[in-house]
């Protein structure tokens, strides 16, 4: 093939490899389909918010030096929660016979800036595990935060629950499919990219000149032998 492209040489390869094109990115989305839909389990999620603040009597004024404090604790309190000493405690509440590593990844801590209010997330395949798993860690922790820390600055916000129709926050199918058909026609695309450059034999007379680095001085047509029948 030429050294230079143009935009039509690249319809062309587009063109006549369409079958090709079409072939991969519908295999690629069937397949993402396919196992977003039947193989991949939904995961659920539930979460609960908590409030780091001192409790205060009506007289007293907010400190702006304990308020950031009590934000500065947030990350601290996000190491306890993961650690395997409460880990530990958690599954023994709940006879969960799983590794500490697997249940610490299905925690999530969520804090925003300067906020004193961060967010246990919990996520499982069971919807019921998911809001159990939240509810203990969060009652574990108020309790053993008093003993370990020797402060009461833990405050509920709301409880961790799944509403009966929830939907599970993973895997979504049809974002799944959007990013693979995007995904397969890119491939095929670089496929038939290759397919052309990589393409050596002569389809032009240009093709010649290129592979010989001689000039072309002439073309000999090919002509046709008709015999003449006498008569």
């Amino acid at each position: 093939m030429s050294g230079t492209l143009n935009i039509n040489d690249i319809f062309q390869m587009v063109k006549k490899r369409m079958a090709l094109i079409f072939i991969i990115t519908t295999l690629i989305t069937a397949i993402t389909g396919i196992v977003s839909f039947f193989i991949l389990s939904p995961v659920y999620q539930a979460s609960t918010q908590i409030l780091v603040n001192q409790s205060k009597e009506s007289t007293e004024l907010y400190n702006i030096g304990e308020i950031q404090t009590n934000i500065q604790l947030i990350e601290t309190y996000g190491e306890i929660i993961k650690s395997p000493m409460m880990l530990e405690k958690v599954k023994n509440r709940l006879n969960l016979d799983i590794s500490n590593s697997a249940l610490s990844e299905q925690i999530e801590i969520v804090s925003k800036g300067n906020s004193q209010i961060f967010t246990i997330k919990v996520e499982s395949t069971d919807p019921k595990l998911a809001v159990n798993v939240a509810s203990t860690i969060t009652d574990i922790f108020q309790d053993e935060i008093k003993a370990l820390m020797n402060v009461d600055n833990v405050n509920v916000l709301s409880n961790a629950t799944i509403g009966d129709n929830s939907s599970p926050i993973k895997p979504n199918p049809i974002t799944n499919m959007i990013f693979a058909c995007f995904a397969g026609l890119v491939i095929s695309l670089v496929l038939t990219f290759l397919i052309e450059f990589l393409d050596n034999t002569i389809k032009v007379e240009s093709d010649i000149e290129d592979h010989l680095k001689m000039p072309m001085l002439g073309i000999v047509n090919l002509m046709e032998n008709k015999k003449k029948r006498k008569k």
